[in-house]
């Protein structure tokens, strides 16, 4: 079963999003880490949030190459600033 051009569109616009709110979450778990500079357990915490951050964000730009997506890094970079 072949997908369409639409299910192809749709499937790229999900990734994107995915991509996207990674991110964010690099973005988010970064500043959780400068919020917990204080406390030894919720810098460890912020550490591991951001290498799971960075392992998601990893993984997805590698399914977007796979499928041949192309991404403009600063479109997404201004989209999470907004």
């Amino acid at each position: 079963m072949t997908q369409t051009s639409d299910t192809n569109h749709e499937n790229s616009e999900a990734l994107i999003a995915e991509i996207e709110k990674a991110c964010l979450e690099m973005y988010l778990s970064e500043r959780a880490f400068q919020w917990a500079q204080n406390d030894p357990e919720a810098v460890d915490l912020a550490i591991i949030r951001k290498q799971a951050a960075v392992e998601h964000f990893d993984f997805l730009i590698k399914q977007a190459k796979k499928t041949g997506l192309k991404l403009d890094k600063n479109q997404l970079i201004n989209k999470i600033l907004k």
